[in-house]
C-alpha cells in the first residue's frame, strides 16, 4: 500500500490509516508507504500509534531525493499530487505491484480484493473518474492526437503493476507530459488534474477498469461502498459530500491524536454542522 501527503494533509492521512486499520483482516498483513513533505518526526510517530499491526514506511519527498532518482526536482512535480509517479524508483525490482490510494480517502474493507484485482496485462487498474471520457477532460485531445471518446479514470486509487510501469518508464512519461503541458492541466478552466492529466494521456486505452466501490465519490449515495474518496469540492462538511460519509470521517479522525479536528469549510458552512 500507499499514499501520499504533507503537513496538511496528515488528518486525513490519520482518518484512512485508523480506517485501514480497523478493517484490516486478521489474514491480511499490510505494509504503507507514506511519501510525505515536511511531515515531522514527531507527527509521524502519533500517526504510527494508530496503525495497530500496519507497517509504516516514510520517504522523504525531497529534491535532494528527485535528484537521486535522476529527476530534477522541477517546482510542478514536488507537489505531493505527483508522488505517486515515483513508486517504482521507491520499491525495489522485487515488489512487483503496489495499491496506491488518496489520502482523503477511508477505508471501509479489507484491501485484499483490491491488491489481489486482475489487471489483464494492463499496467494499472482504477476506476473511472466524474468526468467520464477524454474529451471532456482534456481540451486539446485533438492536438495530441488522442481518442476524445476513450474513457477517463480517476488517479486516487490505482492497482499499480511496478514491473510494467518499470519497464515502459511510465513515471518518466508521465511527468514529461505534465511539464510540457503544464498550462493545460485544468479541467473547463477550474479543476487541476495535476498528474491524473498525464496518466491519461499516456495511458489512454490501457486501463482495467476498477468496480466504483473502489474509488466511490462522497457526494454518491451508496449502500456498500468499499473506499471513500472526499476528491475535490466534496470534502467532510462540503455541501455536495453526504452527510453519512462526512459523520464516518469525523468518527475516525477523532479516534485519531488529531481528535477535533475538521475542515477548512466552504463559506456558508458552521463548523457546529460536522459535528
Amino acid at each position: 500500500m500507499a499514499t501520499a501527503t504533507d503537513e496538511n494533509y496528515l488528518p486525513y492521512t490519520a482518518a484512512m490509516v485508523h480506517s485501514m486499520a480497523t478493517h484490516r483482516s486478521a489474514n491480511t498483513r499490510l505494509e504503507l508507504t507514506i511519501m510525505h513533505r515536511d511531515v515531522s518526526r514527531r507527527d509521524q510517530e502519533k500517526l504510527e500509534s494508530i496503525a495497530d499491526q500496519i507497517a509504516v514506511h516514510w520517504v522523504s519527498m525531497d529534491p535532494a531525493s528527485y535528484q537521486g532518482w535522476g529527476m530534477e526536482p522541477d517546482p510542478l512535480i514536488l507537489d505531493p499530487h505527483y508522488f505517486r509517479c515515483f513508486l517504482p524508483k521507491i520499491h525495489p525490482d522485487p515488489v512487483s505491484r503496489v495499491v496506491y490510494v488518496d489520502s482523503d480517502t477511508l477505508i471501509l474493507e479489507d484491501l485484499f480484493p483490491l491488491w489481489n484485482q486482475q489487471l489483464d496485462g494492463n499496467p494499472v487498474a482504477a476506476a473511472g473518474d466524474l468526468v467520464s471520457v477524454i474529451k471532456d477532460a482534456i481540451s486539446h485531445w485533438q492536438e495530441i492526437g488522442l481518442d476524445g471518446d476513450a474513457p477517463y479514470f480517476n488517479s486516487g486509487v490505482m492497482v499499480i503493476d511496478l514491473a510494467q510501469w518499470r519497464s515502459e518508464e511510465i513515471c518518466e512519461r508521465v511527468l514529461h507530459r505534465c511539464q510540457i503541458d503544464r498550462h493545460r492541466l485544468l479541467i473547463r478552466n477550474r479543476w487541476n488534474q495535476h498528474d491524473q492529466y498525464g496518466f491519461n494521456v499516456v495511458l489512454q486505452n490501457r486501463w482495467k477498469r476498477l468496480p466504483d466501490r473502489w474509488n466511490h465519490y462522497s457526494e454518491r449515495n451508496s449502500e456498500r461502498p468499499a473506499i471513500i474518496h472526499f476528491l475535490g469540492d466534496m470534502k467532510p462538511g462540503a455541501p455536495l459530500a453526504r452527510p453519512e460519509f462526512t459523520q464516518m470521517f469525523i468518527e475516525n479522525v477523532d479516534a485519531t491524536p488529531w481528535k477535533g479536528w475538521r475542515p477548512n469549510l466552504p463559506a456558508g458552512i458552521s463548523a457546529s454542522s460536522l459535528d
